[in-house]
């Protein structure tokens, strides 16, 4: 049901990795035409801050994330596709849906992300375009997304700029037996006497930009600001609201919203078998809300086919003026929301991972290039955790 928490899991490490490579002794290995990428992440978290009722009781969630990318490669063109599931099992759910729901409420998202990639050599220029859909009982998303890379002269320098924009429908029914359409909006079962909201829809408009600098053999630095506005129901409007006095409330926020990024990275190769990766991000937007965050990946080359990679990342927020605690809003303010994702906390991440690249040839003219399996664990100021077990398993065809 909450987009905010399992998304986490499902597309933490949802990327393009499989790539053909040549390693000694595969005279016979041929870069690969189609290019798969078999992904399965499974995420548990647990927490005491549900915003479903009204920053307190379980936040315990369990999601089922398996999915699949495509990456079809010839001459100058490149078609993708990503697409998968999300099967949620949710406590914190429970008496939200129409349906009597029971204390393990289930639901499921499914994502479908076509793509196409056109590169013209003679300009080192790269333009892409590419479609989304997302869907769950509550919830339906439609996207579209163009962009442009140009590569330097010199190969030292590479500009790109993407947009994307999300028409968000929140409704519920569509996957619902007796329903099978949009119906309505959600709210907290005792709070179903009145319409709270008179709309259901949320527009995302994206900007991302990116500038690249190859610094020498050895280090690579790049630059990624990003822009967002968002228009329309930004409350989700099953959280609850408890003000001073016991009085009961939806979530309430603006139906407007700036957002603004941006990183900085590092890559350096330190010599030996050693790659590091360093990712510094700030954020700040017109709800208040304004972070920090630190990202280091290490990559140790233990010997031509298996690497270690840890990871560490350190996060702080400052949180949104719309934000307080179970019953701590009054009554006479203007936007309110007891979601944790707002307030301001501090979050670390760690993890490990191990990469095994066999190159090892499988029938029907396919190739097995690469299994990495990724362990991450997140701890949260106010007792959130997390856990992120991802297996990644990339092909490639003749």
């Amino acid at each position: 049901m909450n987009k905010k928490y399992f998304l986490i899991g499902s597309l933490a490490f949802c990327q393009f990795m499989a790539k053909a490579q040549t390693v000694p002794d595969t005279s016979v290995f041929k870069p690969s035409k189609t290019d798969i990428e078999l992904v399965y992440n499974h995420y548990l978290q647990n927490g005491h801050n549900s915003a479903v009722t009204g920053g307190i009781g379980t936040e315990k969630l369990v999601v089922y994330g398996p999915a699949i990318n495509l990456k079809k490669s010839k001459s100058s063109h490149q078609w993708l596709l990503n697409t998968g599931a999300d099967i949620i099992t949710s406590a914190s759910t429970d008496n939200i849906d129409f349906v009597v729901s029971s204390a393990s409420k289930h639901d499921a998202r499914i994502y479908v992300n076509p793509g196409y990639v056109q590169e013209i050599p003679s300009k080192k220029i790269s333009v892409k375009g590419g479609l989304g859909f997302s869907m769950e009982s509550d919830y339906l998303s439609v996207s579209a997304l163009a962009g442009f890379s140009k590569e330097s002269n010199n190969k030292m320098r590479s500009f790109s700029a993407q947009i994307q924009v999300l028409n968000d429908d929140l409704r519920w029914g569509r996957v619902n037996s007796g329903y099978y359409r949009p119906v309505r909006l959600i709210y907290p079962k005792e709070l179903r006497y009145r319409e709270w909201y008179d709309q259901y829809k949320r527009h995302t408009y994206n900007l991302k930009l990116g500038l690249t600098q190859i610094i020498n053999k050895r280090n690579t630095a790049g630059i990624f600001p990003e822009l967002t506005f968002q228009n329309g129901l930004l409350a989700t409007p099953f959280h609850r609201i408890y003000f001073k006095g016991d009085i009961q409330a939806v979530e309430k926020l603006p139906d407007k919203r700036w957002k603004f990024a941006l990183a900085l990275k590092w890559n350096a190769f330190l010599g030996g078998r050693t790659v590091l990766k360093n990712t510094v991000q700030f954020y700040t937007d017109d709800f208040g809300i304004r972070s920090f965050s630190y990202e280091n990946e290490t990559a140790f080359k233990i010997n031509p086919w298996i690497s270690l990679i840890p990871n560490i990342r350190v996060f702080t927020q400052k949180g949104s003026r719309f934000f307080a605690g179970y019953k701590e809003h009054s009554i006479n303010d203007r936007y309110y929301t007891s979601d944790y994702d707002l307030s301001t906390l501090q979050t670390i991440t760690g993890g490990l991972a191990l990469k095994y690249d066999p190159h090892y040839r499988l029938p029907k003219k396919l190739w097995l290039h690469s299994l990495k399996l990724r362990y991450q664990y997140m701890n949260r100021s106010n007792g959130l955790t997390g856990h992120i077990i991802s297996l990644v398993v990339g092909m490639g065809r003749e």
